[in-house]
């Protein structure tokens, strides 16, 4: 009998660890989304349920499986988000610093939640485990439980 599979693309990501070590390699996403048109997003995808997911490390040649609570940044290209934001939203754009861990980073946050809900606290707060941090070309998916300290930056 032949196995049931779900039809997947592969993206490109580096994974970092909260032990330290990092990989680089490609995920797995599902070719279609239940609520968009178009492959699954990797926030969504990091976002479900299941606590575990196949990743291919560049040296291997066979996946090795991952527990998701112990991924503290996934990187992927930002064209895998393409149009995860309708472009017609006026959602606020938040500059950020994220620390977690020993690490730091700096990015955006888009605060796509209701009008009266439009601090980064509350974009914190929301249930998902990762939250996407915008970085020019690449897109930050950080495990909230391991961030320590966000500080809100400015513009002048």
């Amino acid at each position: 009998m032949s196995e049931l599979r779900v039809p997947t693309i592969a993206l490109t990501a580096e994974i970092l660890c909260a032990d330290g070590r990092s990989f680089v390699g490609r995920i797995f996403v599902p070719a279609t989304a239940s609520r968009h048109p178009g492959p699954m997003r990797p926030e969504e995808w990091m976002n479900e349920a299941a606590p575990f997911f196949p990743f291919l490390p560049d040296d291997a040649k066979a996946p090795v499986v991952l527990n998701k609570r112990e991924v503290l940044v996934l990187t992927v290209p930002a064209l895998a988000d393409e149009g995860d934001i309708p472009e017609e939203a006026s959602n606020p754009v938040r500059r950020v610093i994220l620390e977690a861990e020993d690490r730091r980073l700096e990015g955006s946050l888009i605060l796509d939640m209701p009008q009266n809900q439009i601090r980064v606290l509350d974009y914190l707060n929301r249930p998902q485990a990762f939250l996407t941090l915008r970085d020019g070309d690449k897109h930050h998916l950080v495990q909230k439980e391991r961030i320590t300290r966000v500080i809100e930056v400015r513009e002048e």
